[in-house]
């Protein structure tokens, strides 16, 4: 069988959910009496990503523990309905079961859990099964929720599984000390599961999370990190990578699960072949899509292809003269530059510049091209990853790639009335100037550059 397989390991969950009607207070209690009109129930924790991997096209394969009760049969039938290929193993306690109430919002929850521990028998059943999956799986993704299915014994079988058979990991986590997934594994925590590793508050900017990342990264020997940052969007960091990803334009409905959702979308994108930032963007979309659904829902591939379809921004170079046409009337603002690393400053560049017109044109070098600018070491980006981060931005109305050392002959073809650059440029000294109606400069953010950034 083809190698192309995605493992999911963790604690795996029922989500259970109570609908209903809120149209009085109880006379008992000062609470809400809600009147029932609908339950149902879906896979949770790493039963959801399994789901999600699924929905997304991937083949999933999902090993966990469960009670022995309806429950486990409820799940594992939905599982399978999902075409998830389902290896639950029984124990003696109960499956965790979360139950939502919900009217409009979510108005109480209940969780049936008690913690799960491997027994020697259902280790062996564990050891075999890997030894088997081998030559079917490239990715693993370990869904940590604490309830003891990711322990210290079997998370050394997992890495050494992995490693022996060159398995991608990515890992979401629940414990502070990352250094037991593995030093190869992609670890994703969320900025409360940062600051929780780290023991200490951290200020949601990109400068500082990029610096307490890092921090991490060195202390627990990890090589890859994914922060998610809620309405900041993410922060990719490895070796060769500082990618900060803007969150999407979307608005929040529920982000039960959204962890789930970026799990799996790196994981579908990993499988395939796509490198570590295309990954992260995808997932991020993904991500936008699933707060906006009620509960632990997941996104399809034809969502996700529908909503990375509805954001194409990126104009090709060769078409400019066709691009002009089409803004043809309108006020065309235009601003330039590398934009490597996307931070605060670029933001509020970019903000100022597109309130200045009513379409904002963003060129950016091209990596051959910011090479012989800024030196064989950069750009950290590629092109088609900065073109797809300014894509996700509401401000920017059109991305191009240029291979000059200046956009002078862009901006010829063009012609937009204002030209936009950072305030520590002159008016005079700036670039195509002389083409344009009006040429403006923002102030930078102070002590924020993306040299700053990556030297953390």
């Amino acid at each position: 069988m083809k190698k192309n397989q995605i493992l999911v390991f963790g604690d795996v969950m029922l989500d259970h959910y109570v609908s209903g009607i809120v149209d009085r207070m109880s006379p008992e209690a000062p609470v809400p009496v809600v009147r029932v009109t609908d339950e149902w129930s879906t896979p949770g924790g790493a039963a959801n990503v399994a789901a999600n991997v699924a929905a997304l096209g991937g083949a999933a394969i999902l090993i966990g523990l469960v009670g022995n009760d309806p429950a486990a049969a409820v799940l594992s039938k939905k599982c399978q309905a999902l075409g998830i290929t389902c290896h639950l193993q029984p124990y003696a306690t109960r499956t965790v079961t979360k139950t939502r109430v919900v009217s409009g919002q979510q108005i109480v929850r209940f969780d049936h859990e008690s913690p799960f521990a491997w027994e020697k028998n259902v280790l062996d059943v564990l050891s075999a099964l890997l030894t088997g999956l081998a030559d079917k799986v490239n990715v693993l993704l370990i869904s940590d929720y604490a309830k003891g299915t990711v322990s210290d014994e079997v998370l050394a079988m997992l890495n050494a599984w992995a490693t022996s058979n060159s398995i991608k990991v990515v890992v979401d986590p629940k414990r502070t000390d990352w250094s037991a997934y593995g030093p190869a594994a992609l670890i994703t925590p969320n900025l409360k599961e940062l600051e929780d590793a780290a023991g200490r508050k951290i200020a949601n900017d990109d400068a500082t999370v990029v610096t307490a990342a890092r921090q991490m990264m060195q202390q627990c020997a990890v090589q890859q990190l994914l922060v998610t940052r809620s309405a900041a969007g993410m922060t990719l960091l490895s070796d060769d990578t500082v990618l900060n990803i803007p969150a999407r334009a979307r608005e929040v409905y529920d982000v039960s699960g959204a962890g789930d959702t970026v799990l799996a979308t790196l994981g579908v994108m990993l499988s395939l072949g796509h490198s570590l930032p295309t990954s992260a963007l995808h997932a991020n979309v993904a991500a936008g899509i699933a707060v906006g659904k009620r509960g632990t829902a997941t996104v399809s591939s034809d969502e996700l292809k529908s909503a990375l379809a509805n954001d194409r921004k990126l104009a090709e170079r060769k078409d400019s003269s066709l691009l002009k046409e089409r803004l043809s009337g309108k006020r065309v603002v235009f601003t330039n530059g590398c934009f490597d690393v996307l931070h605060a400053g670029h933001r509020q560049l970019l903000r100022q510049a597109a309130a200045l017109g009513d379409v904002l044109v963003v060129a950016i070098n091209s990596d051959s091209s910011v090479r012989r600018l800024k030196g064989p070491s950069r750009p950290v980006n590629s092109e088609k990853v900065r073109a797809m981060v300014l894509s996700s931005l509401p401000e920017v109305s059109h991305v191009l790639i240029f291979d000059e050392d200046t956009p002078y002959e862009l901006i010829s073809e063009l012609r937009p009335q204002v030209l936009v650059k950072g305030g520590e440029y002159a008016k005079l000294d700036i670039v195509g100037a002389d083409l344009v109606h009006e040429v403006h400069t923002v102030n930078m953010v102070d002590g924020i550059s993306t040299t700053r950034i990556l030297e953390g």
